[in-house]
């Protein structure tokens, strides 16, 4: 677990103990400090998939509270860190979870924020848990009461065609009416890459990449779009066994 965190105080100081007590807590990453909150509120973005965001309340130009209900929903957890005990019931309207008094001693932010930790473990233990129980998905036959299993980790890749698609698995093939991002939905949990606009591949079913053609375990190829190609070389890059010897 490895919680991107950003800090918005307009005093440096605040920013400096907070990001003292970020460094020592485990599970936690800095990714941003702002001291300006309209920086912040131009410069925050859903992209950033912020995890903890901690915010000063008293600050000048825009408040906290006016600041958190413009980028509340740009963060997983919003944690207030304010000198002022009075704004507790405004600081549960824009939905906080925590609301640290300060001074913020190291005790009290590791307190509070790992009951934010362990809520992280516990979805992310039934997220696993979800995942195991969908290890199949169940397709429509060709009446209305015949339906297949198809084991997931035996589909190799799953192709579109016009208003329906294809599963091809190790040992055979299914058609069923469905499109496929809604078989791109389904599998969002398991190891599948999207590799054109009419492909998803299993990643335990690549055999080779040469250049922008993708050799499966079955001899299939398939090539990468031009769309596809960065986040596809990216998730290659990422499973790259590298050498830390000089060449």
């Amino acid at each position: 677990m490895n919680l991107k965190c950003v800090v918005i105080d307009d005093e440096q100081h605040a920013i400096e103990v907070l990001t003292d007590h970020i460094a020592e807590m485990p599970g936690l990453n800095l990714f941003k400090t702002f001291t300006s909150p309209i920086q912040a509120l131009t410069e925050i973005s859903t992209d950033d998939e912020i995890d903890l965001l901690f915010m000063d309340i008293d600050m000048p130009g825009i408040n906290g509270i006016e600041l958190a209900k413009n980028i509340r929903e740009k963060a997983k957890y919003l944690i207030f860190t304010t000198a002022h005990p009075d704004y507790a019931l405004q600081a549960f309207d824009v939905q906080s979870d925590q609301y640290l008094l300060k001074p913020i001693s190291f005790a009290k932010f590791a307190l509070g924020i790992d009951r934010i930790l362990k809520k992280e473990a516990n979805n992310a233990k039934s997220a696993t848990k979800e995942a195991d129980q969908v290890a199949a998905l169940y397709i429509k036959g060709d009446h209305k009461y015949a339906f297949s299993n198809i084991a997931i980790d035996e589909i190799l890749y799953i192709k579109a065609l016009q208003n329906y698609i294809q599963i091809i698995t190790k040992g055979e093939t299914h058609t069923t009416y469905l499109t496929l991002k809604e078989i791109e939905k389904a599998l969002e949990t398991h190891a599948f890459i999207r590799v054109n606009k009419s492909n998803i591949v299993a990643k335990s079913a690549i055999k080779k990449v040469d250049g922008n053609i993708i050799r499966l375990v079955n001899n299939e190829m398939i090539q990468i779009g031009e769309g596809y190609k960065e986040a596809f070389f990216a998730y290659v890059q990422n499973s790259l066994l590298k050498s830390n010897r000089s060449q």
